[in-house]
């Protein structure tokens, strides 16, 4: 499906269209957005060339300065206003102008960009003062997007949070989020922040589609892969199927389990603190900084979970696998927080996050580009929660341990 396009006025809208576009993308909505994707200078060319590239649809972000904007007025907007007629493109308003009584002036759309042909208030408008009204907005446009997109029952996820957004596939949604800093390799917390609603929506999203089975593809950090499963828990009785990068499906059946091995790692922690585990179950030499990491922190308890034969792991074993790793982090766990750390397949960990169902689990990522290597902190998420599976992600990372690029 192709992308929506964001109107707005640089003198006053351009942070708010930055923000507006990753949470979009968060989504799961491409977005066809100038700053993006055109160089200086060529921004008369904006609408022409996303029209002849493809657009889904619209969002028009009215700001104190659009009166000014002759170019939205009486170019862009009424050629948007032109394709909403068609019942498959989706508009919509974000309105950033408040009245006398700090409440959304929905007259302000029409004010400043008078239209002979349409009426601006009769369309959906959004409050997008914050981050939350944003993402209300978001979710919103997600919904229209996917409406009636499932074939033969099924939707198509395609996600991906290491690379930009650019490029995205033509699939009914498609979540990107921002990239890691420089000099990084771990998610932002920005994009955590823009996820965590994304995954709230995404039930009622898979459910506006009218899809039985959810179909995922693509490749994200662990974390986030680990997350995107939990939004969507085994007690849903949703089908998800996930794609690993080389074509494989790794879907609900059973099959014989892959052979693990356990190790305790002795610790001195609190008896009521959480306890860290470690899924080793990649085909590579074992790691040895998980081990690092516990011993200098207060874990109650901490294990490592590997394979006993270090090669792939089949993608038919993965269900009974999920089956039991889910059962041995439970018994470690019993009634503490888990925090897991994980060197697992893509598709395993958003299997994993789907199983975790009634625990609550504090993720992290290896940040191999720190000046000393380390583990960090992510987010904290639990299946079945009201708003979705995120409770909360980290927003104080040791950035300066970060190398800093001589460059």
């Amino acid at each position: 499906m192709d992308p929506i396009f964001l109107s707005y006025r640089h003198s006053d809208g351009d942070p708010l269209a930055e923000r507006a576009a990753w949470i979009l993308r968060a989504h799961g909505v491409p977005v066809w957005h100038d700053q993006t994707h055109l160089p200086p200078g060529r921004f008369q060319r904006r609408l022409q060339e996303a029209l002849d590239s493809g657009l889904s649809g619209a969002v028009l972000l009215v700001t104190a300065d659009m009166v000014h904007s002759s170019y939205v007025r009486e170019l862009e907007l009424p050629e948007l206003l032109r394709l909403e007629e068609d019942s498959a493109f989706t508009f919509a308003i974000g309105n950033t102008i408040t009245g006398p009584d700090g409440g959304l002036d929905y007259g302000a759309p029409d004010r400043l960009l008078p239209q002979e042909l349409a009426t601006l208030s009769d369309f959906d408008q959004f409050a997008v003062l914050d981050h939350a009204g944003l993402a209300r907005l978001a979710g919103e446009m997600a919904i229209r997007r996917v409406r009636r997109a499932a074939v033969d029952n099924r939707l198509h996820l395609d996600i991906q949070t290491r690379t930009p957004a650019l490029g995205t596939r033509k699939v009914p949604l498609a979540p990107r989020t921002r990239p890691p800093l420089r000099n990084t390799t771990v998610p932002p917390a920005e994009a955590w922040e823009d996820f965590a609603p994304f995954l709230g929506d995404l039930p009622r999203i898979v459910q506006s589609a009218d899809a039985q089975h959810l179909h995922i593809t693509g490749g994200a950090h662990l974390s986030m892969a680990f997350a995107l499963g939990a939004a969507l828990p085994t007690t849903t009785g949703l089908a998800v199927t996930v794609t690993d990068q080389d074509g494989n499906e790794w879907t609900g059946v059973e099959t014989q389990p892959v052979p693990l091995v356990q190790n305790a790692i002795p610790l001195g922690g609190p008896a009521d603190g959480p306890v860290a585990v470690y899924l080793d179950l990649a085909p590579a030499p074992p790691n040895k900084d998980f081990r690092r990491y516990v011993e200098s922190h207060l874990y109650a308890h901490a294990v490592e979970i590997a394979v006993a034969k270090r090669e792939p792991i089949p993608a038919d074993a993965g269900s009974a696998l999920v089956t039991e790793l889910r059962r041995r982090i439970g018994k470690v766990a019993g009634s503490r927080p888990v925090h897991l750390f994980m060197r697992v397949p893509f598709a395993l960990a958003v299997m994993l996050g789907r199983a975790c169902n009634t625990l609550r689990v504090t993720l992290y990522e290896w940040e191999r580009e720190a000046e000393t290597p380390t583990y960090l902190e992510m987010a904290t998420v639990s299946a079945g929660r009201s708003g979705g599976p995120v409770v909360s992600w980290t927003t104080d990372r040791p950035l300066t341990q970060v190398k800093v690029d001589s460059a």
